[in-house]
Order: C-alpha cells, then structure tokens, then sequence
C-alpha cells in the first residue's frame, strides 16, 4: 500500500508534499504508512546503527558518553536518537520542521533488528557493559511513546525551524542522515549557519548527504539534472532534492569553520548515468563533481 501511494505522489509530481504529509498524520493515512515501511526497512534500529557506526569511524572523534545531541529531520521513525542513546548521549534531541513521528514505530524498529549487530557495530565506541545494558532495556520496551522517550533522555521538539534561529541550548553534536540535500536551496545557508551556531565551543556536526534525484536513485540518480530552473521549482527539492552538489556543500562548510571542515566520505555514480544534457541552472565544478552521490562532512566549532 506505501508503495502504490508514493508512487503515485512522484508519477503526479506533488508539489505540496508537505501539507500531505501533515494531513495525512492527521488522519493516519500516509504517514502511518511511511512510518510503518521505514520502521521495517531502514530505519531498523541495526541499520541505523551501523550508519552511525560508519560516520563515527570515519570522524575519529571518539563516542558521544554524556554529550548533549541533536538531529535535524528525524522523519518518522526516531532510530537514530536512540542510537545516540545506546551510545551513552546524556541528552537527545530529535527535531523537524513538521511533527511527524510515530512513537510506536520504534516498537517494530527495535524487535526487528538483529541485536548482535547492534552490539558489535557500537561497542567499540562505548564501553560493551553500558552498550548492552541500554540495548536490553530498549528491547524490554513494548510500546514506546513520548514519555518512554523522555526517560531514555530523547526528546522530540517539532516543529522547529533552524532558518529562523539556532537551537535555544549549546549542543556537543549535531547530526542528520539524507536530509540536508531537502531542504529547499534558499534555505540551506541560513540553515547551515544556525545548525553551526547551536554547537558549544568544541562542539562538532557531521551531515550525511544524499545527493541523488531521490524519484529515481535507482535507475536514473541524476535525472533532474536535465530540468530547466522554470521545470524544478523550489517545492520540488524536498521532493527529490535541492540539486546543489558537494562542491557546493564543501564550499559552504569551509566558509562556516575555516580550517575545521572535514569531507569523511565522497562516493561517486557511473558517468554513463548523467543524463545528455545538464542544465545552466545546475552548478557543479566537474564530472565527478556532478557524479557524487553521497557526501559525510563534518565542521568542528
């Protein structure tokens, strides 16, 4: 059924993803839909923790034991805060720009992983006992909710609109996975700024980019390459992305921390997957700048 339906909003080309979305949170229609898939799928508690897994190796910064986080477009299934929480976070803060977590969910993405997995992909960044005393007693949790969450020390504050202002505390970390590349482009330097701003002295972010045209990943990631500016309106890069490339995402991040950027990881697509044409409107530097499918950077304050 999740399936059907998100095919038919991206055949259709809704502009207006959003207010869907809020609407049918409202009716528990499309958003328990796409929160029951993730919760089965990637957003399984193994999964996310091997992403964070992967981020944190590659920061060499060492794990988050009583460190205050936050997350930009938790979505809605909040797995990666409780990773953050079985990493020992004192305080986790998952946020978005609309309310649309399903607390239940959690539910089926913790009893659906496979729990050694989770283990072995955390444990060499907190201490093991810690690790697998936190993770038994989210598999002992049968139904999770907010005030579940608040036990842990997770918290959930949406709608919360990082254009308009930082975060009202100092954060040691900042995180997101495939959200960055969704937000519409005016709105990403402001965005940047205050999410580098929310950081505490020696506080550092790391943003998992995904740089694809999300309604064809598969088989056409670079699609929306070919459209002029006039055929990609701004509420379409929520859609299937904002089309700004990593030459532009390490630009942006230098100019927030001079001398204290860091690309973790630069993953490239075939050349024989861009399409003909690109279009004037898209602004890259060279073909493996256009080719670049996933970025991790991080900033430290």
């Amino acid at each position: 059924m999740y399936a059907l339906i998100a095919d038919a909003v991206k055949s259709r080309r809704f502009p207006f993803y959003e207010r869907l979305s809020q609407q049918g949170d409202r009716l528990g229609l499309i958003n328990g839909l796409k929160a029951r898939h993730l919760a089965t799928h990637n957003k399984r508690l193994d999964i996310c923790a091997g992403q964070f897994a992967q981020l944190l190796h590659f920061a060499e910064t060492g794990g988050l034991e009583g460190k205050t986080c936050l997350e930009i477009g938790s979505g809605w299934v909040l797995s990666h805060a409780l990773v953050c929480h079985l990493l020992g976070a004192e305080r986790v803060i998952a946020t978005d720009i609309f309310p649309m977590a399903h607390y239940a969910r959690l539910t089926e993405a913790v009893q659906r992983s496979v729990a050694y997995f989770i283990r072995d992909s955390l444990t060499p960044f907190s201490d093991y006992e810690r690790v697998m005393a936190r993770l038994d007693r989210l598999l002992a949790i049968r139904q999770f909710s907010e005030k579940t969450l608040r036990e842990l020390g997770v918290e959930y504050h949406a709608p919360f609109d990082f254009s308009q202002r930082a975060y009202d505390e100092p954060i040691d970390f900042v995180w997101s996975f495939a959200c960055l590349s969704h937000i519409p482009a005016p709105l990403v330097e402001p965005i940047a700024e205050n999410l580098y701003g929310s950081l505490r002295p020696g506080g550092w972010m790391a943003h998992a980019i995904h740089l694809e045209d999300t309604r064809s990943f598969e088989k056409a990631p670079f699609a929306f390459y070919a459209l002029p500016e006039a055929q990609y309106p701004v509420a379409y890069h929520s859609i299937r992305g904002n089309r700004l490339r990593a030459s532009h995402w390490e630009s942006l991040f230098n100019r927030l921390a001079p001398g204290r950027t860091r690309v973790l990881f630069s993953w490239m697509r075939d050349a024989q997957l861009l399409p003909a044409t690109i279009d004037a409107s898209v602004r890259y530097t060279s073909q493996e700048d256009l080719r670049t499918s996933h970025l991790g950077i991080m900033a430290t304050r």
